[in-house]
């Protein structure tokens, strides 16, 4: 690589990296100043479901990555997510090319600068998803007391939402803050179980919608549910207890490839070297690894459970 080439890939990747860190700052600088959601973040448009979406590729791409930055919780701005899913993509490829003066070894440090990010972002997502299915019963626990004491539903879901903890206190507050709005309960049940998407909350908005048509007592059908959850969670702890043996495989499998690929480099560099620098080598390592992620994907979808 000559001086010019050389000087723009560091002019590139200097730029990106200013431009992503200003705006992640500034994201963060405004989210800690304003912690109680305004006005704007509670009416405005909830991101829909890609699955539900009859638009092109590129719409349902939008739809999912601000879907999945909303679960996610980090408070990053979809502007300055994209800012930063092209610093770690060209940034990485960059340092490679820079380093190996290879195409293909850049074309793989984009990919994996671009999937270490979307990585981030589905292991937050389910964190926060599995902290709000934790912690949903004992609110909905508080929720019925609150309702036996004599609350409003909306005095309810205020005082569940300042007895419980993030996230799911989070996302009771928004609902009540909705409820004084002037949104009506079905509407505001709607919204909470399109943020989530759990069949927990499913559940639950649908036994509100329902209740509020219909009557009946309250306290009884949210306690009935909470019970229902915490069985659907044993059962879930269970079904990993018994996968367990079946998972551990699959990891063990999985980390011999790269075990091996990093033994050859470091403890018997002539083999690791002669690999890499052939061509046909390169792509039947590319290969390998695309392989390797569809079978984990693969296995994990057989493992998961819906139920």
């Amino acid at each position: 690589m000559d001086t010019s080439q050389l000087a723009l890939v560091t002019y590139c990747g200097v730029a990106a990296a200013v431009g992503a860190v200003t705006l992640a700052a500034r994201d963060l600088f405004s989210s800690r100043q304003e912690k109680t959601p305004s006005l704007r973040d509670l009416v405005r448009r909830i991101p829909a479901d890609p699955a539900d979406s009859d638009q092109g590729l590129i719409a349902r791409f939008d739809l999912w990555f601000e879907r999945t930055l909303y679960l996610s919780g980090v408070e990053l701005s979809m502007t300055s997510a994209l800012l930063l899913w092209l610093l770690l993509s060209l940034g990485l490829g960059s340092v490679i090319f820079v380093w190996s003066d290879d195409p293909l070894a850049a074309s793989a440090g984009v990919i994996l600068g671009g999937a270490g990010l979307f990585g981030y972002l589905n292991w937050a997502k389910a964190k926060r998803l599995k902290a709000i299915q934790e912690q949903f019963p004992g609110a909905l626990d508080i929720l019925a007391r609150a309702v036996r004491a004599g609350e409003s539903l909306e005095q309810a879901i205020e005082l569940t939402a300042d007895a419980t903890k993030a996230p799911v206190s989070t996302e009771f507050r928004r609902t009540a803050k909705q409820l004084e709005l002037g949104l009506s309960v079905s509407a505001a049940m709607r919204a909470f179980s399109r943020r989530i998407g759990l069949l927990d909350i499913r559940i639950f908005a649908n036994s509100m919608t329902l209740h509020r048509e219909t009557g009946g007592s309250l306290p009884t059908v949210l306690e009935r549910l909470a019970a229902v959850i915490r069985d659907r969670m044993e059962y879930h702890r269970q079904l990993r207890s018994i996968t367990s043996s079946g998972r551990f495989s699959v990891v063990v499998i999985s980390a011999l490839g790269p075990i091996l690929f990093a033994y050859l480099f470091l403890v018997q560099p002539e083999y690791g070297k002669g690999l890499w620098g052939d061509p046909i080598g390169r792509w039947a390592i590319l290969l390998a690894v695309i392989s390797q992620l569809i079978g984990i994907a693969w296995v994990s979808h057989l493992v998961k459970s819906d139920y």
